[in-house]
C-alpha cells in the first residue's frame, strides 16, 4: 500500500469521518461503492481497522459507574496505620497519581474524619504536581469547596494532605436518587457555579469539573473536589504535560484537547456539559461503546445535540418542554466551541440560570421584544390576566397579494432591522400607487404595469448602499414571483446586484442572492441556484440564531434543489431537521409555517411515506391549536391536506368525512371563497371515485360559478 501524498490526505480524512461511526458491514458497503482511488480506500480501510482494534485508546471510555464499581485491590497503607496523627481506616479511591484513604483523627476533645490523599509510590516523579495541588488548596476557603485541613510527609517519605471528608454522593447520582425537580437541579448547579467562581477569583482554574468531582453531602450542600490538575492563571511555570492525559474527555473543552493553555472558559464549558447531563440524564458526547478517540473527535469537530431533543428521545429526568428555549440556549452558549463565544464568567452563567428560574429574559437568547414580553406575562400572569395585548400584522398588497414582514427571533437589533424593512416595503407600495395616482390612469392601469413602473423608478432613484432600498427591491421581487413573472424577477434582482445594491451589508446582499436562487430553482437552473444559495449561506452560518428565519428559508430553498437533483430523501431529512427551527422562526407567520408543513408532507407523499406525512400535518395542526389558530384559513388548509393523505392511503370514506367537516367550517367562518370552491371540487371528485356521483353533482354545481367569481 503506497504512501498517501499530502494533497490526498484530505480525501482520506473526509471519507474516514463519514464512515467511522457506521456499523462495520455498512462501512464495507460504502467502501465498495466509493469512487475514490484504490489507494485512498485502502488507507481508509486501515484506519477503520485501527479504530476497531483493542489498543488502550480504542477501548470504551470508562463511565463513572464503572470506575466507582471497580474494587481497589491494592493499598499501600493498612487499616490502623498512622500518618501524621491520622489513623487509616480504608482506601476509598485511587487516581492518576494519588490514593485517597478514609482516616480519623482523635484527640481528647474532638474527633474528625478526613480524606487523606497521598502520592502513589509508583508516581514519585509527580511529587512537584502533588505539592502544587496542596498549595492551590491552601488558597481556597469556601463553603462549597472541600477544605485542606493538614499536610505533611508520611513515614515512608511521601507527601500527603488531609482534606475535609464529604459523606455524600456525586451530583448526578444525588439528583437521580432524590428524584430532584428541575429547580432543585438548577439550584445545586448554581451552588457549583458559586464555588467555581470563587476559585476563579483566586486565579485558579479547576480544569476537571465533572459530576464525580461535585459531591452533595447529607445536608444537600455542594462540595467541589479534586483540584489535582488545576492551574494557577498567574503561574508562569508550565503544568506537566502528563496532566493532559488525566482529563476526562467527556467534560474537557475543545481547547484543552487541542493542547491550548486553558482559561476560565474551559471551566465554563465543563459546567455547560454538567448542566446538560443534569437535565438530559446523559452527556452530549458519550454513546454506547464509544472509544476515547471517538469522544475526542466529537468534542473537537461536532456540535452537541439540542438538549431538549435528547430529552425527548431519552426519557430524561426533566421534560423536554422545560428544557426547550432558555435552557437549550444557556447550555449551548456555555459549550460553544470558540471560548470567546461562551459566557464571560461563571458568574454570568449562574446569573442566566437564575434569570430562567425567575422567568426573566436570559442573556443567552439575547431575546426579541416578543420573547421578553412573553416572559413578563408569565412572571406576572395574575396581574395581566385581565388584559390582552394584540399586535396587528402589516398586510400590504392588492389582488390577493400579501406581503408579510420577515421576523428575526433572536437579536434585538434584528427587530429594528425588521421595522426598517417593513417601512421600506411600505414606501415601495405607496410609491407604486402614487405613480398611478391620477384617477383615470388608476382605473386603467394593471397591477403588472404598476409594478413595472415602480421597478424602473426604484432602480434609478434609490441609493445602492441603503438598507431600505434592498427591502423595497425584495418586496417587488416577491410580487413578481407571486405573479409567476420569473423573467422580470430575475431582471430586477440581476440589475440590482449589478448596480451594487446590498454590497454595504453582507446580510442584505445574501438576501438578494437567496431570492435570485429561488428564481433559478423555478426555471430548473439547479446549478446556478445552488451556487447562489451557498454564497448566501456563508452569511447565515456565522450566527444561525441571529439569522434564524433566513436559515429556515435557506433550508427550504435547498430542499427544492435536492429534489431537483434527484435526492428526495435528503430533501425530506433537511426539512425534518429544521422543523423545530421553522416553528420558532415562523411563530408570528402561520401561513409560512403551514407552507413548510405542507411542503414536507408533499415530499413524503411523493415518496409513499404516507404515515409520516400524516404525522407532519398532525403536528402542524397541534401547533396551530396551541397558538389559538385552529379556526383559521391556515388550519383549514392543513385539514384539507390531511384528508388528501387519507385518500392516498386508500381511506376514501374517512377522507370524505374529513373534507365535509372542512367545508362546513370554512363556509361558517368565511362564506363563499375560492378556497371553498376548491374544497367542494375535491370532495366532489372523491364522491365520484367512491361511486357517489349523485352526491357529487350538487357540490360541483356549487363550486363552478364560485371558482370563476373568486
Amino acid at each position: 500500500m503506497r504512501a498517501v501524498e499530502e494533497m490526498e490526505w484530505r480525501a482520506v480524512t473526509t471519507l474516514f469521518e463519514e464512515l467511522v461511526d457506521m456499523a462495520t458491514d455498512e462501512q464495507a458497503r460504502r467502501l465498495t461503492r466509493s469512487k475514490q482511488p484504490k489507494h485512498i480506500v485502502e488507507q481508509v480501510t486501515a484506519l477503520l481497522a485501527a479504530v476497531r482494534s483493542d489498543g488502550i485508546l480504542d477501548m470504551a471510555a470508562p463511565s463513572m459507574d464503572s470506575v466507582s464499581a471497580t474494587p481497589a485491590t491494592y493499598t499501600s497503607l493498612s487499616s490502623g496505620q498512622e500518618v501524621g496523627g491520622f489513623t487509616i481506616e480504608k482506601l476509598i479511591g485511587r487516581g492518576g497519581m494519588g490514593e485517597v484513604y478514609l482516616a480519623r483523627r482523635t484527640s481528647a476533645d474532638f474527633e474528625q474524619l478526613v480524606a487523606l490523599k497521598l502520592l502513589r509510590a509508583e508516581a514519585a516523579d509527580r511529587g512537584n504536581a502533588f505539592m502544587r495541588e496542596r498549595r492551590l488548596l491552601a488558597r481556597l476557603e469556601h463553603p462549597g469547596i472541600s477544605r485542606l485541613i493538614d499536610a505533611g510527609i508520611a513515614p515512608d517519605g511521601r507527601p500527603y494532605m488531609a482534606m475535609e471528608y464529604i459523606d455524600g454522593y456525586p451530583i448526578d447520582i444525588w439528583c437521580h436518587d432524590h428524584a430532584a425537580s428541575l429547580d432543585m437541579r438548577l439550584n445545586q448547579f448554581r451552588e457549583v457555579c458559586d464555588a467555581v467562581s470563587y476559585a476563579h477569583t483566586k486565579l485558579i482554574v479547576h480544569r476537571d469539573i465533572k459530576p464525580s468531582n461535585i459531591m452533595i453531602d447529607k445536608s444537600g450542600k455542594v462540595r467541589l473536589l479534586d483540584f489535582g490538575i488545576a492551574k494557577l492563571l498567574d503561574d508562569t511555570s508550565l503544568v506537566p504535560a502528563t496532566t493532559q492525559a488525566m482529563l476526562t474527555p467527556d467534560y474537557a473543552a475543545p481547547e484543552q484537547l487541542d493542547g491550548d493553555d486553558p482559561t476560565v472558559a474551559a471551566d465554563i464549558y465543563a459546567l455547560g456539559v454538567v448542566l446538560y447531563e443534569l437535565v438530559c440524564g446523559k452527556g452530549p458526547w458519550r454513546r454506547d461503546g464509544a472509544s476515547v478517540p471517538a469522544i475526542i473527535r466529537r468534542v473537537l469537530y461536532e456540535d452537541p445535540a439540542l438538549p431538549s431533543k435528547v430529552a425527548t428521545r431519552n426519557g430524561a429526568p426533566v421534560a423536554a418542554r422545560q428544557i426547550a428555549g432558555d435552557l437549550d440556549a444557556i447550555i449551548l452558549k456555555a459549550m460553544r466551541r470558540n471560548p470567546s463565544e461562551r459566557y464571560r464568567s461563571v458568574a454570568d452563567l449562574a446569573a442566566d440560570v437564575g434569570r430562567h428560574q425567575e422567568l426573566r429574559p436570559v442573556h443567552a437568547r439575547n431575546g426579541s421584544t416578543r420573547y421578553m414580553i412573553g416572559r413578563f406575562v408569565r412572571r406576572y400572569r395574575w396581574a395581566v390576566a385581565a388584559s390582552t395585548a394584540a399586535v396587528a400584522a402589516l398586510l400590504i398588497g392588492a389582488g390577493g397579494i400579501a406581503l408579510q414582514a420577515r421576523e428575526t427571533a433572536r437579536e434585538r437589533d434584528n427587530a429594528f432591522a425588521e421595522a426598517r424593512r417593513i417601512e421600506a416595503a411600505n414606501q415601495a407600495f405607496m410609491g407604486m400607487f402614487q405613480d398611478a395616482s391620477d384617477k383615470s390612469r388608476f382605473e386603467t392601469t394593471t397591477m403588472r404595469q404598476m409594478i413595472d413602473g415602480t421597478r424602473q423608478r426604484l432602480i434609478s432613484s434609490l441609493r445602492p448602499e441603503s438598507h431600505d432600498a434592498v427591502s423595497s427591491i425584495a418586496a417587488l421581487a416577491d410580487l413578481y414571483l407571486t405573479a409567476s413573472a420569473n423573467d422580470d424577477a430575475r431582471a430586477l434582482l440581476t440589475e440590482a446586484l449589478a448596480r451594487g445594491f446590498g454590497r454595504s451589508d453582507a446580510a442584505d446582499l445574501a438576501r438578494l442572492k437567496l431570492q435570485l436562487s429561488t428564481v433559478e430553482i423555478r426555471d430548473k437552473q439547479t446549478a446556478k441556484a445552488r451556487s447562489l444559495l451557498e454564497e448566501a449561506r456563508v452569511v447565515w452560518i456565522t450566527d444561525p440564531e441571529k439569522y434564524n428565519r433566513e436559515t429556515v428559508i435557506a433550508a427550504d430553498v435547498e430542499s427544492t434543489i435536492l429534489l431537483n437533483e434527484g435526492k428526495p430523501s435528503e430533501a425530506i431529512a433537511l426539512l425534518q431537521d429544521n422543523m423545530t427551527r421553522a416553528e420558532r422562526a415562523n411563530s408570528a407567520y402561520d401561513r409560512d409555517l403551514v407552507w413548510y408543513y405542507h411542503k414536507l408532507a408533499t415530499f413524503m407523499v411523493e415518496q409513499k411515506r404516507l404515515d409520516e406525512a400524516s404525522s407532519v400535518i398532525g403536528r402542524g395542526m397541534k401547533v396551530l391549536d396551541a397558538r389559538n389558530q385552529a379556526r383559521t384559513d391556515s388550519a383549514l388548509l392543513l385539514r384539507r391536506f390531511q384528508a388528501e393523505i387519507a385518500s392516498q392511503n386508500n381511506k376514501d370514506m374517512l377522507a370524505a368525512q374529513m373534507l365535509a367537516t372542512v367545508i362546513a367550517d370554512r363556509r361558517k367562518l368565511f362564506g363563499q371563497s375560492l378556497a371553498l370552491a376548491v374544497d367542494l371540487l375535491k370532495l366532489g371528485q372523491l364522491y365520484v371515485k367512491i361511486d357517489k356521483s349523485a352526491a357529487a353533482l350538487p357540490l360541483l354545481t356549487e363550486a363552478a360559478p364560485m371558482s370563476v367569481l373568486y
